[in-house]
């Protein structure tokens, strides 16, 4: 209980100067995720290649660059082991690239969208081509009707400059 704590808590300090920069984007963001655990009918671990996961929005504000050079650094000594599995499991990211949760997804078509883990998931595509074949495990949430949520979450995107 104290580990987990201490967890959450260093996670909650590392993202403070996080808050002071937030704007409508942000705000925006934060109620798309709100509505995507409110709305969820079930979720479900799966492994999905790398190259079909998408972030919905950038890394660009200095505390998340730094932990996310500190995570590829880290994949990059592991890189040649990850390589042989071509697979980040659950176990593997939490042993390498430790974070408070799984990377969060929702699936749109042949992509899924990342909406939690998006700055493992840079560190991942700096370290990995999709021509390495990298399969990586996934918390996917599933909708009765996600129509809402996926044009939701590709406006996040269109906002952030990705889409």
């Amino acid at each position: 209980m104290i580990a987990t704590l201490r967890k959450w808590w260093s996670y909650l300090l590392g993202k403070r100067s996080e808050v002071a920069r937030m704007d409508h984007k942000d705000a925006y963001m934060a109620k798309v995720v709100l509505d995507i655990h409110r709305k969820r009918r079930d979720k479900r671990l799966v492994l999905v290649p790398l190259s079909e996961l998408e972030p919905i929005h950038r890394i660009d504000r200095e505390s998340a660059l730094e932990a996310t050079r500190k995570r590829a650094e880290a994949l990059r000594a592991h890189r040649e082991a990850l390589l042989a599995t071509k697979s980040l499991d659950g176990a593997t990211l939490q042993a390498v690239i430790p974070s408070v949760s799984q990377i969060k997804v929702v699936r749109d078509g042949e992509r899924c969208l990342a909406f939690e883990g998006n700055g493992r998931l840079y560190a991942m595509r700096e370290v990995f081509t999709a021509e390495d074949g990298m399969r990586v495990e996934v918390e996917e949430y599933v909708f009765d009707d996600d129509r809402s949520i996926r044009r939701r979450l590709n406006r996040v995107r269109k906002l952030n400059r990705l889409g």
